[in-house]
């Protein structure tokens, strides 16, 4: 084999090519390395920048909201990494999305009655009160303990009147009246909270209906054969009875009977929802003598209540305890069958001959429903298929329609009832059946 004879500077020029080699082998590897550090370095320092983000944000949210996380909610932001490859990586944080409270679950600490946090939780394990307040003659007005209630249901009595009907769960009140009797429509009332019945007493018919139910002995009145306390008379009139709601809930504790419901069937969230109309006001008229009206504050978000003081003339309804106008941040119209039951006098007539009858609102099934929210007007459908449970109010897909967190008033009118409303102005005029007839007399 021939090789050629090498030069004097050959060798020089192979060492330089060598050396020019090697150094730019060592370069590739020195930036791959470089690369590769820049790189863990970003890794790291995204991890370390999502650790701090996400525990700034728990103890941010533990700080004003302590309910645990609903499984449909979002509350803490997470972060990704925008480019790993260099020092200094860019998060974003996802969209936070509002939580719903109810209609199944609810977080630890939330009332299920008005979808507000509760910082004594021990109140959400006693039993609610439905109580019974009167409504007419108008002289009982102001009442006592409406403002403090959870929530207020007002059904039509007899007589082209009205009666109310507190739920008091986390709210109390040491004065709450005036207390009147029971009637049909508390039979269901009671239970859909897992209550107790708080009423001076009932008619018969009303008290033999009680007594079918397993939940009897909760049913707080003079008819059941309990005096003061709880219930106090304050003098002769049967207008002048009121209780505390403390005493009551510790005379259920003594007969071991103040035990915690299982709520269901209300929606809570502070967004408005969407396909509302305007409802800046709301009319309720039972009859001629009795009519109530609220009327919405854009500024404070509540709906402002007023009762008729005369057949024509409206005047804002106080709260005596509170001395302010009673106010709610919802209002619900159910649009319920209404049947009037002739073996169930509630009224007499002075004759002896005449009475007016209970009249059953029967609660169960579904039926329309309005509610009023944040200036804004929805027309859903009610659900109720379980006693044990509270009406839903889902919209026509069958999805809960939410409340605004805070009080709620509900009123129950008849399924006939006619409904106008022009420019958020709404006016509904309850139908229910004659309730005024002969009663059967044993002699018949």
């Amino acid at each position: 084999m021939h090789f050629a004879k090498p030069d004097k500077y050959s060798h020089v020029t192979w060492l330089t090519w060598l050396l020019m080699t090697c150094s730019l082998i060592l370069l590739v590897s020195c930036r791959r390395s470089s690369e590769q550090s820049n790189s863990e370095i970003a890794t790291q320092f995204v991890l370390t920048a999502t650790t701090k983000l996400i525990s700034e944000q728990g103890s941010e949210i533990n700080a004003t909201l302590p309910p645990p996380i609903p499984k449909n909610t979002i509350l803490a932001s997470t972060v990704t990494a925008i480019n790993t490859a260099t020092p200094i990586a860019t998060v974003l944080p996802t969209t936070t999305i509002e939580p719903i409270f109810g209609p199944h679950e609810y977080p630890k600490g939330i009332n299920p009655l008005t979808g507000l946090y509760v910082e004594d939780a021990t109140k959400l394990q006693r039993r609610p009160l439905a109580i019974k307040i009167s409504n007419y003659p108008r002289s009982v007005r102001p009442q006592s303990g409406l403002a403090a209630a959870d929530m207020v249901w007002e059904h039509y009595a007899e007589g082209g009147t009205t009666r109310f009907t507190a739920i008091f769960y986390v709210g109390e009140a040491t004065r709450v009246g005036s207390i009147r009797s029971a009637r049909l429509i508390d039979t269901t009332l009671t239970e859909m909270f897992g209550g107790a019945l708080v009423a001076s007493g009932m008619s018969d018919g009303t008290l033999e209906r009680l007594r079918q139910k397993a939940w009897y002995p909760a049913v707080i009145s003079n008819s059941t054969s309990f005096s003061c306390p709880p219930i106090c008379r304050e003098s002769e009139s049967a207008n002048l009875v009121f209780v505390d709601t403390g005493a009551v809930w510790q005379t259920l504790d003594n007969l071991g009977l103040n035990t915690a419901p299982q709520l269901q069937g209300l929606a809570f969230q502070r967004s408005i929802p969407n396909g509302g109309e305007s409802g800046i006001r709301l009319r309720v008229d039972y009859s001629r003598e009795a009519h109530s009206e609220w009327r919405y504050n854009p500024d404070s978000g509540n709906y402002y209540r007023w009762a008729e003081i005369s057949k024509e003339e409206l005047g804002p309804h106080f709260d005596y305890n509170s001395k302010s106008q009673i106010t709610a941040e919802n209002i619900v119209v159910l649009f319920a069958n209404h049947v009037v039951d002739s073996t169930v006098p509630e009224d007499y007539a002075s004759d002896g001959i005449h009475a007016a009858f209970a009249t059953e609102i029967q609660l169960w099934g579904g039926g329309p429903a309005l509610i009023l929210r944040n200036g804004q007007a929805y027309s859903v459908k009610w659900v109720r298929m379980d006693s044990a449970d509270i009406t839903f109010l889902v919209d026509s897909d069958g999805n809960s329609l939410a409340l605004h967190p805070g009080k709620t008033w509900f009123h129950t009118t008849g399924l006939g009832s006619e409904t106008a409303n022009q420019d958020g102005v709404w006016i509904i005029t309850h139908k229910s059946p004659y309730d005024w007839g002969k009663l059967i007399l044993p002699t018949e």
